[in-house]
C-alpha cells in the first residue's frame, strides 16, 4: 500500500510530523511493505518557518523585536542568501502564543514586531520577502509593519499615534517615508488562505477579533478603524484594496502589505505543496490514498485551511482521501461532499478533552490500525 501523508497540526497535542508517525505506526501494524511519503505543510500560518527549513537550505536570523504589546523578545525568521529570500512567520512576534490569555486585546496590540524582521530582511539585501499569516493576536491594519519601516500615522492635529488597533480611527494623515531602505526592487508576498475582506460583516475584526480579546463595542470600534483606515489610504495613496479576497487576513495585516508594500497574495497551501515538490512526486507515483487532517474539523476546515488545498491536490491527480481529527465538528456528508472519502475521529468521547490531547499520539495510532485493518 502506498500513501501519501499531508496533515496539519493537531493544536497542543501533535506537530503534523508526530501525526505523521502516529499514521505510519498504525498502518504498519496491519500492512506489510508499506510505503509513505510525507510532505510538512502549512498554509501560511503557526508552522510556516518549520515547513519552509525541510524544503529550503535556509539560516536562522535571531534577533530583537517586540511582542504585540511592544515587549522587548527574542524571535527568528529564515534567510536565503543564495536566493536572497526571507521567510517571515507573524506568529513570531506579532502571535496570540506569545500572549497570557488575559492579556489578549485586539484594540493595544501591534504588528510592529513582524516589520522589524522585514526591515532587517531587507538590510540584508533581500530581493523576496515571503510573510506567513497566521496566529497573529493584532488588529491594526498592518500599520505596525508599516510604522517599523518609517511610516508615519497622524491624528487630526499632527501628532504621531501609536500602531494599535484602537487606534486606527484616529488616523487623519499617512506620512511616508523620507529616508528608509528601498524597497523598489523587492518583491513581498502575504502567504494565507484567508478570504475575508478588510472591514464588514465577514471582515477581520467580526470574524476573528473576539479570539484576541475583543468584546463587542471593540469589534465595532475596530471595524470602524479598519473602515477609516481604508479611506484614508484610497486618500493618500489612491489605492483601494479593502473588498480584495483575503485583505483582512490576521487583523487586515495582509491589507497593509498591500497597501505599503504592493504585496502579492499566494495562498499558504499551493505555495508549500510547490516548495515541497510534491507535485513531481504525483507525476512519477502512484498512490492508494492521500492522508490529511488536523486537530478540529469545523467550519473553516473547507474554507481556506490546508485541508481544502490538499483535497483539490488528490482531485487532480485522482487519489482518494481520508482525513483523520481529534474532533469532528462538522456533518460528514460537508466532507465527503467536498471529495474526502472518510473522516477518522480519534477521540474517546467518554473521557476529558485534556486526556484525550494528552493521549492524541496513541488514540490516533490506534484509529488507523483499525481502519485499515478493515481494508486489508
Amino acid at each position: 500500500m502506498r500513501l501519501l501523508i499531508i496533515p496539519d497540526k493537531f493544536k497542543g497535542s501533535l506537530t503534523s510530523e508526530e501525526v505523521y508517525k502516529a499514521i505510519k505506526k498504525g498502518v504498519e501494524k496491519v500492512t506489510e511493505n508499506s510505503h509513505f511519503h510525507f510532505v510538512k505543510a502549512s498554509d501560511g500560518g503557526d508552522g510556516f518557518l518549520e515547513a519552509i527549513k525541510t524544503y529550503r537550505n535556509c539560516s536562522e536570523v535571531k534577533m530583537q523585536t517586540l511582542d504585540p504589546l511592544g515587549r522587548k523578545i527574542s524571535s527568528m525568521y529564515l534567510y536565503d542568501g543564495q536566493t536572497q529570500s526571507a521567510y517571515i512567520e507573524m506568529a513570531n512576534s506579532s502571535g496570540m502564543e506569545l500572549l497570557q490569555p488575559k492579556e489578549r486585546n485586539a484594540g493595544l496590540t501591534t504588528t510592529y514586531g513582524t516589520g522589524q524582521h522585514i526591515e532587517d530582511a531587507l538590510k540584508r539585501g533581500a530581493k523576496s520577502i515571503y510573510v506567513g499569516l497566521g496566529g497573529s493576536a493584532t488588529n491594526d491594519g498592518g500599520i505596525g509593519i508599516a510604522k517599523a519601516l518609517g511610516y508615519d500615522f497622524l491624528d487630526r492635529d499632527g501628532a504621531s499615534l501609536k500602531p494599535i488597533g484602537k487606534h486606527l480611527s484616529e488616523i487623519h494623515d499617512i506620512v511616508k517615508p523620507v529616508h528608509g531602505v528601498d524597497t523598489s526592487e523587492v518583491r513581498f508576498y502575504a502567504v494565507n488562505d484567508v478570504k475575508n475582506p478588510l472591514f464588514g460583516e465577514n471582515g477581520a475584526a467580526y470574524v476573528y477579533a473576539a479570539q484576541k480579546g475583543a468584546d463587542k463595542s471593540m469589534i465595532e470600534e475596530l471595524d470602524q478603524g479598519l473602515r477609516n483606515l481604508s479611506e484614508i489610504v484610497i486618500g493618500s495613496m489612491g489605492k483601494d484594496f479593502s473588498d480584495l479576497p483575503g485583505s483582512g487576513a490576521a487583523g487586515g495585516t495582509a491589507f497593509g502589505l498591500k497597501a505599503f508594500l504592493n504585496a502579492e497574495f499566494l495562498s499558504g497551501v499551493d505555495f508549500i505543496l510547490e516548495v515541497s515538490g510534491v507535485k513531481q512526486v504525483l507525476v512519477e507515483e502512484k498512490f492508494d490514498y492521500l492522508i490529511t487532517g488536523e486537530g478540529k474539523i469545523d467550519a473553516q476546515t473547507l474554507s481556506g485551511k490546508l485541508i481544502e488545498g490538499v483535497v483539490e491536490l488528490a482531485k487532480k491527480y485522482q487519489i482518494p482521501v481520508l482525513a483523520v481529527c481529534g474532533m469532528l465538528d462538522v456533518p460528514l456528508n460537508e466532507l465527503t461532499s467536498k471529495g474526502v472519502i472518510d473522516v477518522i475521529e480519534i477521540r474517546d468521547t467518554g473521557k476529558s478533552l485534556e486526556y484525550n490531547m494528552e493521549n492524541a499520539s496513541i488514540l490516533l495510532e490506534e484509529k488507523i490500525s483499525r481502519y485499515f485493518e478493515e481494508l486489508v
